[in-house]
């Protein structure tokens, strides 16, 4: 026999884990990824993030000698 459990209203079913401190960034600020890889994915979350929060914020990345950089421009 199946039994179904409801859920407590209390627990989120998905609770937000930032990975990358988006929120907290101002214009100018930026964040250093020694992969590409990762600065590739951190700058889709950032235009995920902004999306999501109809933000008028604009992310931009950047090639440095040690690695990668992805600024808040605006």
């Amino acid at each position: 026999m199946i039994t179904l459990e409801q859920a407590n209203d209390t627990i989120p079913l998905f609770a937000e884990r930032p990975q990358y401190p988006f929120q907290s960034m101002n214009i100018g600020d930026s964040l250093f990824l020694s992969e590409f890889r990762k600065a590739e994915s951190a700058r889709v979350s950032a235009i995920q993030f902004v999306k999501r929060r109809q933000l008028d914020w604009k992310f931009s990345i950047q090639k440095s000698r040690e690695g990668w950089r992805i600024y808040r421009i605006r």
